[in-house]
């Protein structure tokens, strides 16, 4: 009952509510670190004016966000099918909460810190642009919208469902098929702008 009360709750509040909410169960510090470590590192290359440390924060940014993109519907997503109803929804209210910060905070850093890299007249870029630099900020951008306004409404869905007092297996099944398309989407993306800005780097 108390499950079913916070579930109504969570999902009849506002966004402030909500993103209030997945911070207290991520835990606030947690939620706060995800956001603001790597974006620190985003702050401090542009403080030094280091070229160097915004491409390092750019490409392992990036690393990350790419792997937990492989990971999460690879995975996690069928490791969390295998496992009982209680053990499921005990993983699951735990770790989507933390996933959505972490992956926010990684996803948003990798594309600001590009948009830096490649923009000509900013002082930290390399100075070049081009069809392969364009394409790349085009396709990282979108990646950046399409993560938040798909697998993070996935994830948050089969969170919002493990909490009602009567979860849905058959819908959470459902939403984990989809992550599994949805990664195999954002991976295959992600591989796209590797190719883009090795043809960039290669002057190609």
């Amino acid at each position: 009952m108390a499950v079913s009360h916070e579930h109504s709750r969570v999902t009849d509040g506002t966004v402030v509510d909500r993103v209030q909410h997945l911070a207290n169960a991520a835990n606030p510090a947690f939620a706060a670190g995800s956001l603001l470590v790597p974006l620190a590192f985003f702050g401090a290359s542009l403080l030094l004016s280091s070229t160097e440390l915004l491409f390092y924060t750019h490409v392992v940014a990036g690393a990350v966000w790419f792997g937990f993109a492989l990971i999460f519907p690879a995975i996690i997503g069928p490791t969390l099918g295998g496992l009982g109803e209680e053990a499921s929804a005990a993983v699951t209210t735990t770790l989507v909460p933390k996933a959505v910060f972490f992956l926010v905070g990684f996803s948003l850093t990798t594309v600001v810190s590009g948009t830096v890299l490649l923009t000509p007249g900013l002082g930290l870029g390399y100075g070049f642009a081009g069809t392969w630099s364009g394409l790349a900020l085009a396709l990282g951008w979108g990646l950046f919208a399409f993560g938040l306004a798909v697998p993070h409404r996935l994830q948050l869905s089969a969170y919002y469902e493990t909490l009602s007092s009567d979860p849905d297996a058959s819908r959470l099944e459902a939403i984990e098929k989809k992550n599994l398309v949805v990664g195999l989407f954002e991976a295959a993306t992600m591989l796209g702008i590797i190719v883009l800005m090795t043809g960039f780097r290669l002057g190609v």
